[in-house]
Formats: structure tokens, C-alpha cells, sequence
């Protein structure tokens, strides 16, 4: 009696583009799709830091920091074939500021200045900071993040109502310019 004996073999790969780090800013997830592919019957099963998804593709939304383990594995009756990619998604220096809409020069100890609060994740070189009258006119600016409009122009204090603002600065690492404009209320 004869006895034949046959080894079959699998052959899984990625392919796909995506990177072995990725980086992701607050608010803005990235997908990224990952293939395995065989010639041989079977499915895959992949596994992401615990959670379990099965086909030939796995779409993956990373939406936070941290390491990735991903793996695939290949079944094929009592066979099968395991490969695994680690994935380390870094988050992007966040840029966190707040402007008010309102502040009061009169004199007293409570708001009497106006300007951005920042917090350290902007690039101090590329910040400025504009004030404009109902005109247009740039009454107040500013290179300096702590750089604050006391409600004076041409040393007189300027009229209450409404005036309009541009705050523009880069942030740590890009090399973009973020720009963000808005109104202040003057009020005595």
C-alpha cells in the first residue's frame, strides 16, 4: 500500500500602502485597508489588538494613539499561516487656543486686555495676531503671543462696539499656516 503524502503551501503578503507609523491629529481619523491574498481555499481572520474581522481585506480607522497589533492568519483545513504587522499611530501636537469676544477697558482690575490664550503646541516665529475698525483699518498688531490690545489707538482709548480680529500661526512640526478670524466687542 501506498502512501501519498502532500505539504500544501500558503502564500500570504500584505500589500497595501500602508506605513508602519502613521500619525493622526485630534478629530481627523485615518482608514487605512490592508489585503492578504493565497491561491489556496480557505479565509482570513485578522485580529486587531483584540477585535476580530474576517475576509480577504480588513479596513482599519485608527482614531487614537498607540501601538497596532494586526494579524492575519490563513485557514485552510487542519494548515494554516500567521503573519502579523505592528502599527504605532502617533498623535499630532494639538494646538488648543481660546479667544474671548468680549472685554472691558475701564480701568478696573477685570478684563483689560484683549488677545489669543495659547498653549505650547504653535510656533512662535510664524504667530500674528491683527485688530481692524469697522473700516478696515489695522488699529492694533502683534507678534507676540502674549501681546494683548488694551483697547487703545494712536494712544486714545477707542470707541465701544465691535471690531474684527485675524490670529494666524503655525504649529509645531507643519509647515502650514493655520489662519482663524472672529469679532471682539469693546464695552466699557
Amino acid at each position: 500500500m501506498k502512501f501519498i503524502s502532500s505539504i500544501l503551501v500558503l502564500i500570504i503578503c500584505f500589500v497595501s500602502s500602508a506605513q508602519d507609523t502613521l500619525e493622526i491629529c485630534a478629530g481627523e481619523p485615518k482608514t487605512v485597508s490592508y489585503f492578504a491574498s493565497s491561491t489556496s481555499d480557505g479565509e482570513n481572520t485578522w485580529k486587531v489588538n483584540g477585535e476580530t474581522f474576517i475576509g480577504d481585506e480588513l479596513t482599519y480607522t485608527y482614531t487614537q494613539g498607540g501601538l497596532y497589533n494586526i494579524t492575519v492568519r490563513r485557514e485552510n483545513w487542519l494548515c494554516y499561516v500567521e503573519q502579523t504587522l505592528q502599527v504605532f499611530v502617533s498623535e499630532c501636537p494639538g494646538v488648543t487656543f481660546w479667544v474671548p469676544n468680549t472685554f472691558t477697558p475701564d480701568g478696573d482690575e477685570f478684563n483689560q486686555y484683549f488677545g489669543p490664550v495659547m498653549n505650547e503646541g504653535f510656533d512662535v516665529d510664524g504667530y500674528s495676531f491683527l485688530i481692524f475698525n469697522r473700516w478696515g483699518e489695522t488699529i492694533f498688531s502683534s507678534s507676540d503671543p502674549n501681546g494683548k490690545w488694551d483697547g487703545m489707538y494712536n494712544n486714545v482709548l477707542c470707541q465701544y462696539g465691535t471690531y474684527s480680529w485675524v490670529l494666524r500661526f503655525n504649529v509645531k512640526g507643519d509647515d502650514g499656516v493655520i489662519q482663524k478670524s472672529g469679532n471682539v466687542n469693546l464695552l466699557r
